[in-house]
């Protein structure tokens, strides 16, 4: 599904990737261990091709996505992508179910189509009552659910997720675990996690250290 082979990434006279490969199958869930400032969020960004590398070569699912154009690569992104971050980045001014649609309307989806898929979601995470919700009217587990929901909108074939649990109390925490090995199963989603929370490794079929710029098993 993803293959990264010798990236590296500076910025400045900071070489934060030090020549990264990394190798992820169809529907497994990796993990990508180690501390702050070790290089995982720039490899994250990477992978997500929300940041370029200076050298090397990505490849998902059989596509190069660095050797499209700017409109094509934001296409490819956007419908084979999906996102979660640890502050879920919910739009205030909108309901749950719309902050879920909106990478569909980006693709130019219609918009009754779009917010079925979205209550559809809403009603898989068990969060149907809280359709019409705004952000600040959802507990923290609910926010990041929704938010989980909005990066599967578009089917994608690989979610990228940063610290997911990071800002998540222990029962949120398991659930989202939880959560994760469901949507494996029902969906066949490829996941890779950068995480510091060593239940949420333990569920990873293959996990990677980062430790200077490097990745190793």
């Amino acid at each position: 599904m993803l293959e990264m082979k010798n990236i590296r990434k500076s910025y400045g006279k900071l070489e934060v990737l030090k020549g990264v490969d990394l190798s992820i199958e169809k529907g497994q869930i990796a993990g990508i261990l180690g501390k702050s400032g070790t290089g995982k969020s720039t490899l994250l960004h990477i992978a997500g091709t929300l940041d370029h590398p200076d050298s090397g070569s990505l490849s998902i699912n059989g596509t190069e996505p660095f050797i499209l154009k700017n409109k094509a690569l934001a296409r490819f992104r956007n419908e084979n992508i999906g996102f979660v971050f640890q502050f879920h980045h919910l739009l205030s001014e909108f309901t749950a179910a719309e902050n879920i649609a909106i990478p569909a309307l980006l693709k130019k989806e219609d918009k009754k189509i779009a917010l079925k898929k979205a209550t559809e979601l809403l009603e898989y995470f068990g969060l149907s009552e809280r359709a019409e919700h705004k952000p600040e009217e959802l507990s923290g587990g609910e926010q990041q659910r929704v938010a989980v929901a909005r990066a599967l909108i578009n089917q994608p074939l690989l979610v990228l997720a940063d610290e997911p649990t990071g800002n998540l109390d222990t029962a949120s925490s398991s659930e989202m675990h939880k959560l994760f090995l469901q949507l494996r199963k029902d969906m066949d989603i490829t996941f890779i996690i950068v995480t510091h929370n060593n239940d949420l490794a333990e569920i990873c079929d293959i996990r990677y250290t980062m430790h200077d710029g490097m990745v190793g098993n």
